[in-house]
């Protein structure tokens, strides 16, 4: 009876670890901040020093640098995103990807069928060779109408079966499955459970990538049917919740309830895009940080737009650069992630 009782002081430490192991991956899959932190990001230009370009502007390295790419397949493209990745690494950040549907046939129930599977297997080996993880923004603001994969049109009227909110969480799904990879058997005994078909591939990798659900906090058009809730595909296939806010619609009030609902309030929270749109207003910019800080909001993603998009430049507002570059020196913002310090 001694030596049992030894035993069991013996395996039960050893069971506490096995379960802490077994739950780390779902917490580590995040890509989190330091505790107590939030990551600085920045989103505008695709060039090699784009990196460089926005940390002049903003006066902080972004620890996070966001690129929205078109889920194609081709060679020319894959190479392409393939040097977005390197030259973002080498500038010492991480990389965020918003996938779309733009310049594609693609719709929510073809890419549920397997028709998207040859860009997702694809990715899910170019982000494979990543030494940094890699956050997937996919098919963002999907209630709003003006979104290829949308299920309303800006009237609210439907966009047919192919493009419902049921055919968006089960392509939601199935990108998840696929993009996190690991064994191919497995993906697919999964994919099954869910009534889809398998994807054809020999192998798949295993990135450190996490998904991001970011929709609009209210829908556009802001009708019943369009709320944010409709689109939940499920907990286990959402890593990070988000949502974006620009000084063109200041209402913290709706970003506030959409962060407290409780189907997603456990998960860590991005402002995926935020910025100044049209005219001054360093007060915004005060607005968001302090809203951010008070809802321990993770990720800051300052949108400044692409050349040709001058209303969200940061050059073209200094009164509001010079509100975020203040901010941006905060301590509880981090300007790197933890394997460039």
């Amino acid at each position: 009876m001694a030596s049992l009782m030894g035993m069991r002081r013996l395996l039960l430490p050893l069971v506490a670890l096995l379960a802490l192991a077994a739950a780390a991956p779902a917490d580590a899959a995040r890509y989190m901040p330091p505790g107590g932190k939030a990551f600085h990001c920045g989103i505008g230009g695709y060039k090699p020093g784009s990196v460089g370009a926005f940390t002049k502007q903003a006066g902080s390295h972004p620890a996070v640098y966001q690129y929205f790419v078109s889920w194609r397949a081709r060679s020319s493209d894959l190479h392409w995103m393939e040097g977005l990745l390197r030259n973002t690494e080498q500038a010492r950040s991480r990389t965020m990807l918003h996938v779309s549907t733009s310049d594609t046939a693609l719709n929510p129930r073809k890419i549920a069928r397997g028709r998207g599977d040859r860009f997702l297997v694809a990715l899910n080996r170019l982000l494979g060779s990543q030494t940094s993880p890699t956050y997937i923004r996919l098919m963002s603001e999907m209630n709003n109408g003006g979104n290829p994969y949308a299920a309303y049109d800006l009237a609210g009227r439907s966009r047919g079966r192919a493009y419902s909110t049921g055919a968006f969480k089960r392509a939601w799904r199935r990108t998840t499955l696929i993009l996190r990879g690991g064994s191919v058997a497995r993906v697919n005994r999964r994919l099954r459970r869910l009534r889809m078909p398998p994807v054809r591939a020999e192998s798949l990798e295993r990135p450190r990538v996490a998904m991001l659900w970011v929709p609009l906090t209210f829908g556009n058009p802001e009708i019943a049917r369009n709320h944010p809730v409709h689109w939940w595909p499920g907990s286990r296939y959402v890593d990070w919740v988000g949502s974006t806010w620009y000084s063109k619609h200041p209402n913290a009030a709706a970003f506030s309830r959409f962060y407290a609902n409780p189907r997603w309030r456990r998960k860590p929270f991005a402002l995926s895009e935020y910025g100044v749109w049209g005219r001054e207003d360093p007060g915004f910019v005060h607005k968001v940080h302090r809203w951010a800080r008070s809802h321990r909001v993770k990720l800051l993603c300052y949108y400044q737009g692409a050349l040709f998009k001058p209303e969200f430049r940061l050059s073209t507002h200094p009164r509001s650069r010079g509100a975020l570059r203040g901010l941006l020196k905060a301590s509880w913002l981090t300007p790197f992630a933890p394997e460039f310090r």
